[in-house]
Order: structure tokens, then C-alpha cells, then sequence
């Protein structure tokens, strides 16, 4: 009696786990910003993208940020639809001043497991100053669509962070003493012209040593041969020092 009492429950459970997969199989899938990243092989978590104007040519006025979500279950053969909400709460940043308008309903491609949201930014009126480092933020979340629920509840909201500054690279410091000395923001935009090496801001170094301290002798002639100012206070910018 016991016996068939244990394979009665365990018919009951099993005929419970089908109808529940089936369900599941059936439900809308879930959507969720990608809110970790694997650096130097360890998981970290951010709540936050962070688009910078700051390395654009002044002549760039507006850009296409991009967060990335990921769809759970499995890719549809047809385009689906996703819903994104802005909380007006904790965001800075002004429709039309700072972005243009986000569609509350987005599309998540066919065929696809990860998309992104674009969101075209505006740089006009952010503050280019290196000293005050101005940021306007967007609060974004995930609402449940006709086509999706919200996912992981870690990934249902995301701010996109916009600035217009140059923020010090982390390898500047190794060479204030080899050539380079202070930082400033016109300086570091000439060496991004010079080579793509110096638009990393990580890392200890761009490049070699004999060939680093060569583009900071470059660096130091073309500050002399051309007029570049610092936009906040107009004073001209050389290699070893601010001159009004």
C-alpha cells in the first residue's frame, strides 16, 4: 500500500512538471538590459552605460548611444516588441535638450537573443568642462509588452549616462615626467590624432616607451606651431603649461 501510494505522488508530480513546461513553453519570454560583464575573468555588475561625446570631433553634434538587451527562451522567427519607460524621477537629462525622443515601444529583431536599444543623444548643451565634469543622466526601464515580460529583475532598469568631458586616461600619470607633463583635454584629443593607440583611457600604456616619448615631442611642436586654447578659460595650451 505504501508503495502505491509513492508511485501515485510521483505520477501526480510528474503529470504536474508536464503541464507546468508546457506552460512555460508557451508563456512570453523575457527581456532584460545585460547588466554584467566579464573583466579579467571576473563577473562584475553595472547598473549604468556611459556614452562620451567627449572623444568626437567638436564638430559631432549628436550620436547614437546603445544598450544591449537579451531575450531569454527561445529567438522568434519574426520581429517581436519590447516596451522601455523613462523614470522621470531620477532622470536628469531633458527630451529634446539632451536626446530625442525613445519610442516606448522598440524592436527586438527576428532571429536574434541579443538586441540593442538605440537612443540618439545631443551634445550642444552639455557642459565640455573637465574641472566641473558634468553628467545628464536617463532612467530607463523595462515594462512588460505584448510580446515580452520583464526578464531578470537585476536587468529591468538602466541609466545612460551622457557627458561631454575627457575624463584623465589611467596611463597619463606614468608620463608626467617623460615628456608629457599635465594633463589637459586639447592635449589628449591631439595624440588620439597622432594614433589610435592613445583613445584607450585603460592600461598602463599606449605603446612602447621610445615610441611614446617620440609623439610627445610631436605633441610639443604642434602645440607650438598651432594656437589651442582651453575652451573654459581661452588660455593657450602647451605642452608644459597653460599661457594667457
Amino acid at each position: 500500500m505504501k508503495r502505491l501510494l509513492i508511485l501515485y505522488v510521483m505520477v501526480l508530480l510528474f503529470a504536474s512538471c508536464q503541464k507546468d513546461a508546457g506552460l512555460t513553453y508557451k508563456d512570453k519570454n523575457g527581456i532584460y538590459f545585460i547588466y554584467n560583464d566579464t573583466v579579467y575573468n571576473k563577473i562584475t555588475a553595472f547598473d549604468k552605460v556611459t556614452y562620451s561625446f567627449g572623444m568626437l570631433d567638436d564638430s559631432k553634434h549628436k550620436d547614437t548611444a546603445k544598450i544591449v538587451l537579451r531575450a531569454m527562451g527561445k529567438a522568434a522567427n519574426k520581429d517581436r516588441f519590447y516596451r522601455v519607460s523613462i523614470n522621470t524621477d531620477s532622470t536628469t537629462a531633458v527630451e529634446g535638450i539632451h536626446y530625442e525622443i525613445i519610442q516606448p515601444l522598440q524592436k527586438f529583431k527576428a532571429n536574434k537573443f541579443i538586441d540593442t536599444l538605440k537612443i540618439v543623444v545631443l551634445r550642444d548643451n552639455l557642459s565640455s568642462s573637465h574641472v566641473k565634469q558634468e553628467s545628464k543622466r536617463i532612467a530607463l526601464k523595462i515594462e512588460e509588452s505584448d510580446d515580452f515580460n520583464v526578464g531578470i529583475a537585476k536587468g529591468a532598469q538602466m541609466k545612460l549616462v551622457i557627458n561631454n568631458y575627457l575624463n584623465e586616461p589611467k596611463w597619463w600619470k606614468n608620463y608626467l615626467g617623460s615628456g608629457l607633463y599635465f594633463y589637459h583635454p586639447e592635449k589628449w584629443k591631439v595624440l588620439m590624432k597622432f594614433h589610435d593607440n592613445f583613445k584607450n583611457p585603460a592600461g598602463e600604456s599606449p605603446m612602447a616607451y621610445d615610441l611614446i616619448t617620440k609623439y610627445f615631442s610631436s605633441l610639443r611642436a604642434y602645440l607650438i606651431e598651432n594656437t589651442t586654447r582651453d575652451k573654459e578659460t581661452n588660455e593657450r595650451v602647451l605642452i608644459d603649461r597653460l599661457e594667457k
